[in-house]
């Protein structure tokens, strides 16, 4: 991405590529720059990515009213060895795109499409973000492997692109437990939930992921708790509760590493007062047909 604001503000096309709790902190700082030309692609969204950027641009200050899209995962599973080497391991062949406004995907997908073919339409915003299978790869590993987040132990601390290493039986459980709430919620919502069975078929057919790769770390980033349970498991368990649907495994996750890091992701989070109650029921059917649903209070 250009450094400057002259360079940024000639740039008809903006890709904001970094981790999900900093969408906010960007939109500030572009506030001053972003035009009613400018498209902005968030790569990847999570849960009301673009939501939360559209109004730190407006609580910014930010006059223009650019076209806002993300997409519903990272187009490669890369990482960097070293300052001048970076090594792909997947690419993606199928990514769901969507705009925070009618028209929006389908304008990226003209600007775009040349260049990212993998991209497709989605749904709506919501069920984009929650069908995003991040958290139910990263947070059962973590969870797991608590210990090795603030301690050397040598192989399990060097990293590599994969979590195939970390994955044993009993983390695997945690993941299908987790993964049965999550499409749970989705349902509940009255939007149409992607396993991730479903979501591996379709982004990564034969041929598309690298099964051997040099070592590189940490395997185990923080990124996976500073992202994922502010930006995903926290919405999740505060959107389920306006459609009384039951989120204790996404609760007692949230609450293990609230208490192991001595902070408070829900405050942090994105919750239902930071998404907004009325975006939420735009994109929820359930909810539209259920009155007390979106009068409900947390």
């Amino acid at each position: 991405m250009a450094q400057t604001p002259g360079e940024l503000a000639r740039a008809s096309v903006i890709v904001v590529s970094v981790t999900a709790d900093q969408h906010a902190a960007v939109a500030e700082r572009l506030a001053g720059v972003l035009t009613d030309d400018h498209l902005v692609v968030l790569h990847c969204g999570y849960v009301g990515g673009g939501r939360i950027f559209s109004l730190a641009l407006q609580a910014a200050g930010g006059k223009g009213r650019p076209k806002i899209v993300e997409t519903m995962n990272s187009l490669h599973l890369s990482g960097r060895p070293s300052p001048a080497r970076v090594v792909a391991r997947s690419h993606k062949q199928w990514l769901e795109t969507v705009g925070t406004m009618p028209g929006d995907a389908e304008f990226a997908l003209s600007r775009l499409g040349a260049f990212w073919p993998e991209l497709k339409i989605g749904g709506n915003a919501l069920q984009c973000g929650l069908n995003n299978p991040n958290s139910l790869g990263h947070l059962p590993v973590m969870l797991g492997h608590l210990g090795v987040l603030k301690a050397d132990h040598g192989p399990l601390t060097t990293g590599v692109l994969h979590f195939g290493e970390a994955h044993t039986e009993l983390i695997g459980n945690l993941a299908d437990a987790y993964e049965k709430e999550r499409l749970a919620v989705v349902r509940a919502l009255g939007l149409d939930p992607l396993p991730v069975a479903d979501f591996d078929a379709l982004a990564y057919p034969p041929g598309t992921r690298l099964e051997e790769v040099e070592r590189f770390g940490p395997k185990l980033q923080m990124r996976y708790l500073t992202e994922d349970l502010p930006c995903d498991l926290v919405p999740l368990e505060d959107i389920a509760r306006l459609v009384n649907c039951p989120t204790p495994l996404t609760t007692a996750m949230i609450d293990l590493v609230n208490s192991a890091f001595r902070c408070n992701f829900r405050e942090t989070g994105r919750t239902v007062e930071k998404l907004g109650i009325d975006w939420i029921a735009a994109h929820a059917p359930a909810m539209a047909a259920s009155p007390a649903a979106r009068n409900a209070t947390r």
